[in-house]
């Protein structure tokens, strides 16, 4: 079963009802599910699966930390992060928060003027360590749970391996560290509006796409009948990829993770695809 559970409408700030007949706030659906939200098979060469409420778990995580370390409603966000599962998780987790999120096509290209950028969250901490704003460490190492690559709601508590980077600043925030200490519910007021609207509202700091060594855009992802396909290798989180990858989960469907540049995908990579049961790609 590849569907991330009950289908959220598209455009409504919820979907589903709880068996009270309450209907279901878009966190309160996607954290109901225990169907895969998120497949990474980019991840140091392991498949990460999180369900809906693993992810939410991370996200609520993710957003009490945010509230913590004193960022919410009116705090802007720059995330420079690659393409992977806690990319998103973190994502979602800035959804949930309620903050504006900016996203740099190329590390350190964030404005530096006072009041600009309140957080840079970054997989290469070191090139922001003069940067005025406060700075988080994001490694993209895989879950440490119980021995398996797969995360599933027997495993062991999540805990995230620690960044190898030897040029984290001293004042920057092990965000894989401290998420873990979080309270696993988050008790945030939710933004009052749907999940693809308020990503609709971030934007790239600059409005560049990826392109191959000869200067062609990439594809870094495709629709699917049942789910989306994003080709994670040398790929950054921007806001196009994040409205594709909100707009499925608002679909209900899952979104894998796959180590191409591109979805003109290779043999190892489509068959990976195929075992996920995304059916054809759509338009």
């Amino acid at each position: 079963m590849v569907n991330l559970g009950t289908n959220l409408p598209g455009g409504a700030a919820g979907g589903g009802n709880d068996p009270s007949g309450r209907r279901l706030t878009w966190f309160e659906a996607i954290a109901a599910s225990p169907r895969p939200a998120v497949v990474d098979h980019a991840a140091d060469g392991d498949r990460v699966e999180l369900s809906g409420r693993v992810l939410a778990n991370w996200a609520a995580k993710t957003a009490n930390l945010l509230d913590i370390e004193g960022h919410g409603p009116g705090s802007t966000v720059l995330m420079d992060l690659p393409l992977g599962w806690k990319s998103l998780a973190l994502l979602l987790g800035a959804a949930r928060a309620g903050v504006e999120v900016r996203f740099a096509s190329v590390s350190s290209s964030a404005p530096s003027g006072p009041g600009s950028v309140d957080l840079v969250v970054s997989g290469t901490p070191g090139a922001w360590s003069e940067h005025p704003a406060d700075l988080w460490s994001v490694s993209q190492g895989t879950l440490r749970s119980s021995g398996a690559s797969e995360v599933s709601e027997a495993s062991e508590p999540l805990e995230a391996l620690p960044s190898p980077d030897a040029q984290v600043p001293s004042h920057a925030l092990d965000y894989a560290a401290e998420v873990q200490m979080q309270a696993d519910q988050c008790h945030l007021p939710l933004p009052g509006t749907s999940l693809p609207s308020l990503v609709e509202a971030w934007e790239d700091l600059a409005a560049i796409g990826p392109e191959d060594d000869a200067g062609a855009p990439l594809s870094r992802w495709s629709h699917r009948e049942r789910g989306l396909v994003v080709a994670a290798a040398g790929g950054r989180l921007d806001r196009g990829t994040a409205r594709a990858v909100v707009g499925t989960w608002d679909r209900g469907h899952p979104v894998v993770l796959v180590p191409e540049r591109d979805t003109d995908l290779g043999g190892a990579s489509a068959r990976l695809v195929e075992a996920e049961r995304l059916g054809s790609a759509s338009r």
